[in-house]
């Protein structure tokens, strides 16, 4: 299918695959879908490319069967553990009206910065201008003024970059853009307006939470915490004595944010066939959870305020299956950030869930081969230059 589209996102606790299609008047709709969950991995657990390739044969193997065709071109996500943000700033004092190659020349000095081996720039995004320390529109016939340009670069680990593509390629696949994920994540959840006037995106997965902080306009801080929804069912796991299915199913009959005592006892746990689970007092299990899911939120914050961003953020969207589906997570969460809550959930049929969200935005931002894109994918696509064709080599 010339129309065809496949995004592919490697979490820590799962591998997904969307397979879609794009229509004539430029929607997407879904025709398949891999999500396959394995053991968990970060760090050097990466490096396990037998590992990662069973994986990911199964997640296409599902989604193509659910499609009902293969597709040989993909976009490929790098997990916030392997991605990186940097705030850079250009500047220049003219002795001329400011030109519009002087202008070009300052971007290239904000998009500009050595890293250390094996850290390389994908993506930047450039803020605003500042004239003589004031914020300025475009600069362009300003004299004898320091003219200063903010941006912010967007790195990727590429020795984790090139496994990946080496893993994908292996099966025939070409991998056409390689993205980051909190990145695309955070351009396609987040309105214009919430990242003009400051917005956190929180991606709490299953054994880590991504955090991306915007303000005026651009990322300006990326973060990854190794703590995710599989710390909540091992402490299930501890403090109930249950295995850990029975935790998962606990877990989702959880309700946070209960005021009293009595209202969590009154809460009915379904037996659902574990005689064990229904032992356990809906009042205990709720403190377990709470606990944790407070502290990692407190975790979040604390994460912000040391940026000194913790007065920027005004509202926050939440995503990822570690405790987004959670019953009365948003007021919780809202009670401890301090700013209203939303939960970052894709607007496709068959994709509606925000454990999804990364390899919607993902599959949203991937190459139009038909020749025809929404206005949502085109003004995707202009804020996410792909770079790695430059450094990417076999």
């Amino acid at each position: 299918m010339n129309n065809a589209i496949m995004a592919i996102d490697p979490g820590t606790t799962k591998m997904a695959v969307w397979v879609g299609h794009r229509n004539r008047d430029g929607s997407l709709e879904l025709s398949g879908l891999g999500n396959v969950r394995y053991a968990g991995v970060s760090g050097d657990g990466w490096r396990s490319e037998g590992m990662m390739t069973r994986v990911l044969d199964d997640a296409l193997g599902q989604a193509w069967n659910m499609a009902g065709f293969r597709v040989d071109h993909c976009t490929l996500g790098i997990p916030n553990e392997f991605c990186g943000l940097i705030r850079n700033i250009g500047g220049m004092t003219p002795d001329h009206p400011m030109s519009g190659q002087d202008i070009e020349e300052l971007k290239k000095m904000a998009a500009s910065y050595s890293l250390p081996s094996p850290w390389k720039i994908s993506d930047v995004l450039y803020g605003g201008f500042r004239a003589d320390g004031s914020r300025v529109g475009n600069p362009l016939g300003m004299e004898r003024k320091r003219i200063l340009l903010e941006a912010s670069l967007i790195c990727v680990n590429n020795d984790f970059a090139e496994q990946l593509t080496r893993i994908v390629t292996s099966r025939k696949i070409e991998v056409e853009r390689i993205l980051s994920v909190p990145l695309v994540c955070g351009e396609m959840f987040l309105s214009r307006e919430e990242k003009q006037k400051g917005a956190v995106w929180i991606d709490v997965g299953g054994h880590s939470t991504d955090i991306v902080v915007y303000w005026k306009g651009i990322p300006v801080f990326f973060d990854w915490i190794p703590v995710g929804g599989e710390n909540i069912t091992q402490d299930i796991v501890t403090g109930a004595g249950v295995t850990s299915g029975q935790a998962e199913k606990l877990k989702r009959h959880c309700i946070l944010g209960l005021a009293r005592e009595e209202e969590a006892a009154a809460t009915e746990i379904p037996e659902n066939g574990d005689s064990g689970a229904t032992d356990v007092s809906p009042a205990f299990l709720q403190e377990i959870v709470e606990a944790r899911v407070r502290e990692l939120l407190e975790i979040v914050k604390g994460r912000i305020r040391e940026e000194g961003l913790l007065t920027c953020c005004h509202s926050a969207v939440l995503a990822g299956g570690g405790i987004s589906l959670l019953r009365g997570i948003r007021g919780l969460a809202s009670g401890i950030l301090a700013v209203p809550i939303r939960l970052g959930v894709p607007d496709m049929i068959g994709l509606s869930s925000p454990t999804l969200s990364a390899v919607y935005a993902l599959g949203c931002s991937s190459p139009d081969k038909a020749g025809g894109t929404s206005k949502t994918i085109r003004t995707f696509i202009r804020k996410i230059k792909h770079r790695f064709s430059n450094f990417i080599s076999f």
